[in-house]
């Protein structure tokens, strides 16, 4: 049986809190950053990176973050701005949006917070419409996380670029496919009716278009090529076309590591993707450190099934190897890395339930995503 999670989560930004965790003695007496406490709800670290760097009158990329925290969520983190910045306490609130964030200074770094540098997230998760059935298979799929922790795939926050199944922009980039990939990000948003009349498409997408989309259709406008202006998009965008289909192909290989080997539940996903959950292992203390490498160019595979089943993936969805590293668009194509293909969360505990509602807390280390507990729970 499958379930939407938003059935369950997410009916207000105080049903999923989070709060980040740094690394011990990351904060310090004396450094060249200030380090600030974020609290937000309702909004994107992006948005708030964005506000602060117009206020400091600094580029935002002198923002330094750990992570993106949810936007419909009441979440905490920590940026590092130069101590040159004056920037007092203070809080920001638009009532009619429900939006607010406050910062505070905790402390000194002697280095920015980049991407990857905290310990993980303490979750508190409030699950709402929980029926008694529901509730019992709950209680059975904690005993296993408890166990054998869970699969820890990308959640649907690294998918916020693909509008439909198979339909990725990187894909048609790598394929030299330029235009057709403008057009697949721009149909998210907007009409595509005048495209390629630029005048007029300018016109139609200037109420809600970002700074940086508008000045890719200038760029157009004025002449330049599709694969010049691409490159107008910032590199942090352009990075996220290439994390969502790496990451949709990772996810592809975990599931069918999982499906080939253990007993399973496979259950919905966004578009008609499908995630399998194992519900018993065999080999835990072997499977429980498995790294399921990006490419396999750098990070060689030590086992010969999880290569196989790779390969199996890579055929099935057309993935040529010569795209390994490929540049395009101004940015490195399928790198290599490493990640783990189980999760173990820590101090999972209920806090408080009652007839349709069941509120849990949970740390899960960095990288692995609240969604995907949910979703394993709820299964």
């Amino acid at each position: 049986m499958t379930h939407s999670i938003y059935k369950h989560l997410k009916q207000s930004p105080e049903d999923f809190i989070v709060e980040e965790v740094l690394p011990e003695n990351f904060l310090k007496k004396e450094g060249s950053y200030n380090v600030y406490k974020l609290e937000k709800t309702n909004l994107s670290t992006l948005q708030v990176v964005r506000f602060l760097s117009k206020k400091l009158k600094i580029l935002p990329s002198q923002i330094g973050f750990a992570g993106l925290k949810d936007k419909y969520a009441v979440t905490t983190q920590y940026l590092t701005i130069p101590k040159d910045c004056k920037l007092d306490d203070f809080c920001v609130e638009r009532k009619k949006k429900k939006e607010k964030f406050c910062i505070k200074k905790v402390g000194k770094s002697d280095k920015p917070l980049s991407l990857g540098d905290n310990k993980g997230n303490i979750f508190t998760i409030t699950l709402r419409n929980i029926n008694k059935e529901l509730r019992k298979n709950i209680y059975k799929n904690l005993e296993i996380i408890n166990q054998y922790g869970l699969a820890n795939y990308f959640g649907e926050q690294r998918f916020g670029s693909v509008k439909a199944r198979n339909d990725f922009i990187f894909k048609y980039f790598l394929e030299g496919k330029i235009e057709k990939g403008l057009k697949a990000y721009f149909s998210v948003k907007f009409s595509l009716k005048n495209w390629g009349k630029w005048e007029e498409f300018y016109k139609d997408i200037k109420p809600i278009a970002e700074s940086y989309e508008k000045d890719l259709i200038l760029g157009l406008k004025r002449g330049l090529s599709f694969e010049k202006a691409v490159r107008i998009l910032p590199k942090n965008i352009r990075l996220m076309f290439n994390f969502a289909y790496q990451s949709f192909i990772w996810n592809e290989v975990l599931r069918n590591y999982i499906e080939q080997r253990y007993p399973y539940k496979r259950v919905d996903f966004i578009n008609n993707w499908k995630l399998s959950f194992y519900i018993d292992v065999f080999d835990f203390e072997e499977f429980k450190n498995l790294k399921i490498p990006y490419t396999g160019k750098e990070f060689k595979f030590e086992n010969k099934h999880l290569e196989s089943v790779f390969q199996q993936v890579l055929k099935k969805y057309n993935i040529k190897e010569e795209w390994f590293d490929k540049e395009v668009i101004g940015i490195k194509a399928f790198t290599d890395g490493e990640r783990n293909a189980v999760c173990i969360p820590e101090n999972i505990k209920i806090l408080s339930k009652d007839k349709n509602k069941l509120k849990i807390r949970f740390f899960l280390p960095k990288g692995s995503y609240a969604t995907v507990f949910i979703r394993k729970l709820l299964i």
